[in-house]
C-alpha cells in the first residue's frame, strides 16, 4: 500500500505571497521566452537540465 504524504509546513502569509510573487515572475518570464522564440527542445533541453541540476546540487556539497 502506498504510504501517506508528509504534512508540509504550514507557510505563513506573508512567506506565501512572497513565494507567489516569485513563482508569478518566474512564469512571466519564461511566457516572454517563449513568446521571443526562446525554446529549445529534444537532447538540447536535456543537456540544459542536467546542467541546471548540476548547478543546484553543487550548493549543496
Amino acid at each position: 500500500m502506498a504510504e501517506p504524504a508528509p504534512k508540509l509546513k504550514q507557510e505563513a502569509p506573508e512567506q506565501r505571497e512572497r513565494r507567489l510573487a516569485q513563482e508569478r515572475a518566474l512564469l512571466a518570464e519564461a511566457y516572454a521566452d517563449i513568446a521571443a522564440g526562446r525554446v529549445i527542445s529534444g537532447e538540447e533541453a536535456e543537456r540544459w537540465l542536467e546542467a541546471e541540476i548540476a548547478w543546484a546540487t553543487a550548493d549543496d556539497q
